[in-house]
């Protein structure tokens, strides 16, 4: 008899039906940054008073460096935890979504800056201390944090924290302004919502597996990771958001965006 060593996948038999939903769905929302032609937003862009311009550019160049992460290894090492193949697929689909969004987001600060604002805008985050602080605690948890917690600090980010980021393009939107802009933003959310709402809907799977006492100090766990989290995103946003008049709005759909998190996560705020 012949070892084995592998099995072929049925796909006709897949064991959880949000794997085929969700497999579907994501093969339709495939999108090309190039194909949305955010430079004819270039002279409204020019129009803001500058202390809105740099926060356009840094909202997207902090969108960059998270989408980075995520792509790179947050969801890669979810995979690493797929009970079967069918969801290993679909969190391939994820991982190739949020690329295709990551550099979307390098694409608008390119066509909307101009002379050393593309640098700049880069620089600003790369050398942030807040955003280098929310990404070494996530990278931390995707390295070495077990199954859920990797889950939840997914969920936390797609969810709540790319948010505060996504305010400025939609905020303007919602005024008639920078349209094209907006549409990356919308389009990039297709995949960031699914990116919350299935790691959620497996973190709920695996968390009705544990006893109380675990649920209660995973609950704990999350508690303090969100609190963490929240509090250095306020600092992001008064850094970002200087001069703009958009701090306190921007905060308050954090806040919205946290609780939806909890939400995907199945757990009370």
């Amino acid at each position: 008899m012949t070892k084995k060593y592998y099995e072929a996948i049925n796909w006709n038999d897949m064991e959880d039906r949000v794997d085929r939903s969700a497999w579907a769905r994501l093969n339709d929302i495939i999108w090309e940054p190039r194909h949305v032609p955010v430079k004819e937003d270039q002279k409204e862009f020019l129009k803001l008073d500058k202390p809105k311009q740099t926060a356009v550019l840094r909202a997207f160049g902090s969108l960059a460096l998270a989408s980075g992460l995520q792509m790179r290894i947050g969801l890669d090492q979810i995979k690493q935890d797929a009970i079967t193949p069918e969801e290993s697929a679909v969190l391939n689909a994820l991982q190739y979504l949020e690329s295709i969004a990551n550099k979307g987001y390098s694409y608008v600060i390119h066509e909307l800056g101009i002379d050393d604002d593309v640098q700049e805008t880069f620089d600003w985050a790369n050398n942030n201390y807040y955003l280098q602080r929310k990404i070494h605690i996530l990278n931390k948890i995707y390295q070495s944090g077990d199954a859920l917690q990797k889950k939840a600090a997914d969920v936390v980010l797609e969810t709540a924290l790319y948010h505060a980021d996504f305010y400025a393009p939609l905020l303007l939107f919602g005024e008639g302004k920078m349209v094209r802009t907006a549409e990356i933003v919308k389009l990039a959310l297709r995949g960031t919502s699914f990116s919350g709402i299935y790691p959620g809907y497996k973190f709920r799977l695996g968390f009705q597996k544990l006893g109380k006492e675990e649920k209660s100090k995973l609950k704990k766990w999350i508690d303090n990771l969100f609190s963490k989290l929240v509090t250095i995103e306020e600092k992001h946003i008064e850094a970002m958001y200087k001069d703009t008049g958009w701090i306190d709005d921007a905060k308050h759909y954090l806040y919205y965006s946290t609780n939806k998190a909890y939400l995907n996560l199945g757990l009370p705020s």
